[in-house]
């Protein structure tokens, strides 16, 4: 299953990632390169929208959502 294979990528691909569309962007700046830029922007964003998504996916009806046991979370069922 495809959100099964999201939730086993570690953090640190999606970082490096990241770290890779900033750079790219700023280059794009430097060199006042617009489709840098955009192309920059365009994977920091996507690596962004890809945490989010593996940090749900991770924690989806996963017993050990830290979630479960805070308070500011009211809609999160409990785990015990």
């Amino acid at each position: 299953m495809a959100l099964l294979a999201a939730s086993d990528i570690p953090a640190a691909p999606v970082l490096a990632l990241m770290a890779i569309g900033v750079i790219i962007a700023i280059g794009g700046h430097a060199t006042r390169s617009k489709a840098a830029v955009a192309t920059g922007l365009a994977i920091l964003f996507l690596a962004t929208a890809g945490m989010i998504v593996g940090g749900f996916a991770a924690f989806q009806d996963n017993p050990n959502d830290p979630r479960k046991d805070d308070p500011a979370y009211p809609g999160v069922p409990s785990g015990r």
